[in-house]
């Protein structure tokens, strides 16, 4: 039976450091499945989430709507039009955006295409950025890779009054916002370039759990290495360890991407809102800096394990020197006694006509072992 640590490191290899491109030689911004992704064929299109609103209190929501419904409200210019897609896309959902939004199909191709690193880039009529959200499996849903880090894409474009989220992933943790939103709260009453910070900030927020419980998981693995430094110990240190690898390839960019939303030149953000993006990327550091801190804790846990593995030999090693160098001179009287020349020479051992001799011999034995061992103890070697 396979360990279930190894179905989480096989789990891990698959996050985070596969990308899928098309064909070489495909022309670019061509909105087909890439090139090892022919299971996307079997996955169901994504959910739609539509919900615009103005600063007056008028809040719309509809599920599953065609895109043209959000391509109607985007044409109001006082109302903040917010498309959501949970899942992965398909072509056709990814094309009817391109058509009615006029979104830029270089930007739909990295869409398509999971395993982009994160980036902001500008096209003459939104702004595309990407960023990645990190997660576990739910043990309570009987994940075979329960616990196993995964990395979902989270692409989002910001238009003039429109902002449309996609995220392939199964969970959608955009719920806190659309709360913010009903509540008819600070949100509502600014443009669509502050919706995408509460988007991106929503984001980078939820490392925050994440590395309070992996924090919790090395300082108990820390108790468990200096109590009893095993294999089970060993597997988990290394899991750990691949675990904030794939962390660091996901949240590292992420602070470039929203430094690059906070210069001037970013078109569709206002000066108003970069005062917000700033805190954002403030977060964004405090996140990359527990990651680093997590890895050298996890390094010098490595170190601690092979140190109390080699403490346990040489404790093992110690005890079996002990016993041999007892031994030694008890082999040595009982090899030297086993000489038995019994004949009428004086140069013979007296000893083998002593009427209690071999109590003499048992009781030299008794003495030796008894002084080794008082030595040794003097010497702290015991």
């Amino acid at each position: 039976m396979k360990h279930p640590l190894s179905a989480r490191l096989r789990a891990l290899r698959r996050q985070g450091f596969r990308r899928r491109n098309n064909r070489p030689g495909t022309p670019p911004g061509l909105l087909e499945p890439a090139a090892g992704a022919q299971d996307m064929a079997a996955l169901p299109p994504a959910r739609l989430l539509l919900m615009h609103y103005t600063s007056e209190g008028e809040v719309v929501e509809q599920l599953d709507p065609a895109t043209e419904a959000a391509a109607t409200a985007a044409a109001d210019a006082q109302r903040v039009v917010w498309l959501h897609l949970q899942g992965m896309p398909t072509p056709q959902q990814l094309q009817s955006l391109k058509e009615t939004l006029g979104l830029h199909p270089l930007a739909l191709e990295d869409v398509l295409h999971r395993g982009q690193r994160a980036k902001a880039e500008s096209y003459d009529a939104h702004q595309f950025v990407i960023v990645n959200l990190v997660q576990r499996g739910d043990e309570a849903e009987g994940d075979p890779e329960c616990g196993a880090c995964r990395v979902d894409q989270v692409s989002l474009f910001l238009g003039r009054n429109f902002v449309v989220s996609i995220n392939d992933g199964a969970s959608d943790v955009f719920e806190p916002v659309r709360q913010r939103i009903r509540a008819n709260g600070k949100i509502r009453r600014l443009e669509a370039d502050y919706l995408l910070y509460a988007l991106l900030d929503t984001l980078v927020d939820s490392g925050f759990p994440l590395l309070d419980a992996l924090g919790d998981e090395l300082e108990a693995l820390e108790d468990e290495i200096l109590s009893d430094a095993n294999q089970e110990a060993r597997n988990k240190l290394h899991y750990a360890k691949r675990e904030l690898v794939v962390m660091r390839r996901a949240w590292w960019p992420q602070r470039e991407v929203i430094a690059a939303l906070m210069r001037d030149d970013a078109p569709f953000i206002r000066d108003a809102t970069r005062v917000y993006l700033r805190d954002c990327h403030d977060h964004s550091v405090v996140i990359i800096d527990f990651v680093e801190t997590y890895r050298e804790m996890a390094s010098s846990l490595l170190d601690v394990y092979l140190s109390a593995v080699s403490q346990r030999m040489n404790n093992v090693m110690k005890a079996l020197t002990v016993v041999a160098t007892i031994f030694l001179p008890l082999t040595f009287i009982t090899g030297l006694y086993g000489m038995n020349f019994d004949t009428d020479s004086r140069w013979n051992m007296p000893e083998l006509h002593w009427r209690y001799g071999y109590l003499y011999v048992l009781a030299l034995m008794l003495g030796i072992v008894a002084g080794m061992l008082a030595y040794f103890r003097r010497k702290r070697w015991l």
